[in-house]
């Protein structure tokens, strides 16, 4: 039997931290839709698990990413949200850089600055389908590489046709891998899905993990079912459900040891209201019962009353992946 993560684990600000260099600092993770950065200039900047990252199309068209922060006295390149930059301008001193990071002059400061650590760091970007990706370690694997076969796993679904049509996001009260943990099991969906578990056949759903970067859900449908019966689980935060010609992408975004941002962004061939609507439905009542629960286990996972449990066989195998990968990452 394998047994479970700790509760200290979903708990632990020392956990918390070292996930940020572990894990966050060495992994791709996506950060934009390409619908989002389809002009020269604009950008989308954000902070992810800690790291405060920044990607914008240049004027010739080339998508480059690099920390928000400046090397004079930490300002920000760009305001976090999304906008436009003609440049790239330290928005509390006015340095200013090239847009491979080099630093072009610093405002009026006397003396100028030559160290090689007075540049913007820069990190990878690479885009897959309509999403955007990036990745802050130099040596990683490009994301094709680290994704093994799953674009092939994808090639019947029409995922490089979709344009993104709607985005929610919603802040839950619990570790990021509380979350993650429910999303890879189907063993709760009898209890607390009953919308999602009359769209599907449960004695068909199976769980499977043809690669060391993803964990796929399939399962058969019911007549007329909202739902394509597939779900693709990238570690360490991405999730995709899959419905006939959309799919919803699911970030798991950690804030703080026990909050947690949900970013949706929908994507459908056809993006009007009456073909996303019923997407829509689905994912969010399933959001708001699994939201429910996993706030729920998180205030018993910080009781006290709780330290590890033992995982199923017949059930948990992504679980059993996702917790090994953490625990191995944070152990090295």
């Amino acid at each position: 039997m394998i047994e479970t993560l700790g509760a200290d684990w979903y708990t632990s600000d020392i956990v918390h931290r070292a996930e940020h260099e572990s894990i966050w600092r060495t992994e791709w993770f996506m950060i934009a839709t390409v619908d989002e950065l389809s002009t020269h200039g604009s950008y989308v900047a954000d902070t992810v698990a800690g790291w405060p990252i920044a990607v914008v199309r240049d004027p010739d068209g080339v998508l480059r990413a690099f920390l928000n922060v400046c090397p004079h006295r930490a300002g920000v390149i760009v305001w976090p949200g999304t906008g436009r930059a003609g440049n790239l301008v330290c928005r509390y001193h006015g340095w200013a850089f090239d847009w491979e990071g080099n630093l072009r002059s610093a405002r009026d400061f006397g003396a100028v600055p030559c160290r090689e650590s007075d540049s913007l760091t820069m990190i990878r970007v690479e885009t897959w389908g309509p999403l955007v990706f990036v990745c802050l370690d130099s040596e990683a694997p490009s994301l094709a590489d680290s994704s093994g076969d799953l674009s092939d796993r994808l090639g019947d679904f029409r995922f490089g046709d979709m344009r993104h049509a709607k985005r929610l996001e919603r802040t839950l009260e619990c570790n990021w891998k509380t979350y993650v943990d429910n999303y890879l099991e189907a063993y709760h969906v009898p209890l607390l899905h009953p919308m999602l578990g009359a769209a599907l056949d449960m004695s068909t759903y199976e769980v499977t993990i043809p690669h060391s970067s993803y964990c796929l859900h399939r399962s058969g449908t019911t007549e007329n079912s909202v739902s394509a019966g597939l779900w693709v689980f990238r570690y360490p935060n991405l999730a995709i459900n899959v419905y006939p010609e959309a799919m919803n992408v699911e970030r798991i975004v950690p804030l703080s040891t026990t909050r947690t941002k949900i970013i949706y962004d929908y994507f459908a061939v056809d993006t009007s209201d009456d073909s996303v609507a019923p997407m829509l439905e689905m994912s969010n009542v399933t959001l708001d019962e699994d939201q429910r629960i996993a706030e729920a286990v998180q205030v018993n996972l910080a009781s006290g009353a709780y330290r590890s449990g033992t995982l199923s066989p017949k059930h948990e195998q992504g679980l059993a992946w996702f917790q090994s990968r953490v625990r191995a990452s944070v152990s090295e």
